[in-house]
């Protein structure tokens, strides 16, 4: 297995297109063209940030909806699901000869957060009834899955599931010390259908990579601001997480990176600095970093024929 036969593929959430800071479609630009993917997978789109983003780049995407994008170097097919605008599937090519892949850029329901009553100690229960948007969700992925794979001549393809959960990884919060032992029903249901997270792959330690990719731009306390009634936080804080996922099936993990900014000059293994230090909300239109979600991104090989 050589380099050629290898891809790299990144998700990133661009906040509400680039507009939350100064220059915001340049700086994804500047972010996209300094860390070069074969494959981006884009939420929070507000309608043509990706399209834009992949005219500068020369690149190929697929877009259906307002909000998910899959943007390729290679070209692509985009595939019609039932799934917009949280999901958007395309079959891209990443690697001439190689096959095709059919890869989600998904952004499941931001709301509930269920992580703020977790943290509130109420419990596994609590925390069920607030996932069922997004297991829903995941679960019409993982149905329209099944459909474009039936109907592939070369039968299964390996498949990349990727994007903004707004939930985190059961393994996670059983691991830090700094959480409760909560299962998430929408990121285990991609492990129980066969999918790895790519990431804790390469980072198994959750203690020593937690790699929260949101937010770096959130203060960690909310005091004196005014509570979304909608979003079901009750003590004011806004905790960090691992939300952003690339999970895989039918493909070898060969390295995964969180790429981004922080305030506090986070050290930690599988972090790479790309957009210097950042201010936090409110005072974040300038930061280079142009969001407030980290990159996530794996390198991938295909699997040798048998």
């Amino acid at each position: 297995m050589t380099q050629d036969d290898e891809f790299t593929l990144q998700t990133w959430n661009v906040w509400y297109g680039g507009r939350e800071v100064d220059y915001g479609q340049e700086k994804q630009y500047a972010i996209a063209a300094q860390h070069p993917a074969h494959v981006l997978a884009m939420q929070e789109c507000w309608g043509t940030a990706a399209e834009n983003l992949a005219a500068r780049l020369g690149a190929f995407h697929a877009q259906h909806g307002w909000d998910t994008a899959v943007v390729s170097s290679a070209p692509l097919t985009p595939v019609r699901t039932t799934t917009l605008p949280y999901a958007q599937a395309a079959l891209v090519e990443p690697v001439p000869g190689q096959g095709e892949v059919l890869v989600w850029s998904v952004h499941l329901a931001p709301y509930p957060y269920a992580p703020y009553r977790a943290l509130a100690g109420e419990g596994q229960a609590t925390a069920d009834y607030e996932e069922e948007p997004r297991v829903e969700q995941i679960r019409a992925v993982l149905r329209e899955t099944e459909r474009i794979l039936a109907q592939q001549p070369r039968g299964a393809l390996p498949v990349v599931v990727c994007g903004d959960f707004n939930a985190p990884a059961t393994g996670d919060w059983r691991d830090r010390e700094d959480r409760p032992d909560i299962r998430w029903a929408s990121t285990d249901a991609l492990l129980e259908a066969g999918f790895v997270d790519s990431f804790r792959q390469v980072h198994p330690d959750a203690l020593l990579s937690p790699a929260d990719t949101w937010s770096p731009i959130e203060p960690l306390t909310h005091a004196g601001h005014a509570q979304k009634p909608e979003d079901g936080r009750t003590d004011g804080a806004e905790p960090r997480d691992r939300i952003d996922f690339i999970f895989s099936r039918g493909l070898t993990v060969k390295d995964s990176v969180m790429r981004g900014c922080t305030a506090e000059g986070l050290v930690e293994p599988g972090f790479e600095d790309v957009g210097g230090a950042c201010d936090l909300i409110p005072d974040h239109r300038g930061n280079r970093f142009p969001s407030d979600h980290q990159v996530v991104e794996t390198r991938f090989a295909f699997p040798a024929a048998e």
